[in-house]
């Protein structure tokens, strides 16, 4: 899979501020594409962003970039610098470019970009919902941004043909863009993205507190319970700015959803069984209208089973010949073994395409494959 090179019509100077992750699948998506790339990091990262994606410019600081006359600047430092880089960049930008960022949450940025943005620079805030469980530019990949939901969150009332530079680089990265008012972001992503996180944690915690009565509730909170808390292996440091940043929207959700379950305890607690029942149908049917497919604020992963025989080296099989077609598998879990009898082993994958294709692999190499089309 190969990137599709820009029209050179319509090849632009980019900068990309911050080459983590996100700054660096963005570099690397457009440099492959033709786009010039010019980069601002620190010192020590120059190397491994070289390694990574030779054809950008390295510049040491945002005066030399601006210099460049990029058209389009992206920001993608940690939430808690956001603010302070576009106070610095703000009037060394040339006259009809455009900024953007990639933070998470976007009032608090888009209130601060408000105040000294100058009037002939357009801000459009941003937020690709693309990620990775890795992170740094050596975790950089050029489709990291295919098919996901990429907000944007204009800062004026833009015409369609200033911000056109930003519409067309993130199209060619291969989201979807929808625009979106900055505040009714961070409300939704309050709801489906930040508590949910909260409460993987915090399910996960309970268990563990649990556990030190009876070790089995460890032993039993594999399946479901392990897929449903997925996310509570996030590292604290990436959540800190959004909790912080966005804590009166969660505040307003984690309320909410503490009514929810008061009166869930109460009808538990009173066996009046048939209001729970509606409880459930109410949610089953509320989760049909969610869209299966794409990426969202919360990656889904898609799963399959591979029924294996009991016998030595099954598992360094599988993964070698899925390594050597160059297939990443993002989880994996034995979820039941007989001695004599075999077992069967999860395996999990990014993608649908993915799966597809893994399984095609080791069907061709005999194996059994059970596919589970992704519920969530």
């Amino acid at each position: 899979m190969q990137n599709h090179r820009a029209d050179p019509d319509s090849l632009r100077r980019i900068g990309v501020v911050g080459c983590g992750l996100i700054g660096g699948s963005i570099a690397l998506s457009l440099s492959n594409s033709g786009h010039d790339v010019f980069i601002v990091d620190k010192p020590e990262n120059r190397e491994q962003i070289l390694k990574q994606i030779p054809a950008v410019t390295i510049k040491p600081d945002l005066t030399a970039l601006c210099s460049e006359n990029p058209e389009v600047i992206f920001l993608c430092v940690p939430s808690d610098r956001t603010i302070g880089v576009i106070e610095e960049i703000a009037p060394l930008v040339s006259p009809g470019a455009v900024i953007t960022d990639v933070a998470g949450v976007k009032l608090p940025i888009m209130v601060a970009a408000g105040k000294v943005i100058p009037e002939n620079v357009y801000f459009v805030g941003g937020h690709p919902m693309a990620g990775s469980e890795k992170s740094g530019v050596e975790a950089a990949q050029p489709f990291l941004f295919q098919n996901a939901v990429y907000v944007l969150s204009p800062l004026g009332e833009y015409s369609g043909q200033v911000i056109s530079p930003l519409v067309e680089i993130v199209q060619q990265l291969g989201a979807r863009i929808l625009f979106m008012d900055a505040a009714q972001h961070d409300k939704i992503a309050a709801a489906i993205s930040h508590l949910p996180q909260l409460l993987a944690v915090e399910l996960v915690n309970l268990v563990n507190e649990l556990s030190s009565e009876d070790e089995h509730y460890n032993t039993l909170a594999a399946g479901g319970f392990r897929d449903m808390t997925r996310i509570a292996s996030s590292e604290f440091s990436v959540w800190r700015d959004v909790i912080s940043a966005n804590r009166k929207n969660i505040g307003s959700v984690l309320d909410a959803l503490i009514r929810r379950l008061s009166n869930l305890d109460l009808l538990v607690r009173e066996a009046r069984l048939n209001e729970v029942g509606c409880e459930f149908e109410e949610a089953q049917l509320a989760r049909t209208k969610i869209k299966k497919g794409g990426k969202g604020f919360l990656r889904p992963l898609y799963d399959m089973y591979v029924v294996v025989e009991d016998r030595v080296g099954v598992l360094k099989e599988i993964t070698s010949t899925l390594a050597d077609s160059g297939i990443n598998i993002k989880d994996i879990e034995l979820l039941k073994v007989r001695e004599g009898a075999g077992g069967m082993f999860r395996l999990s994958f990014e993608t649908g395409e993915i799966l597809e294709a893994s399984a095609k692999i080791l069907e061709r190499q005999g194996f059994q494959i059970l596919r589970k089309e992704f519920e969530g």
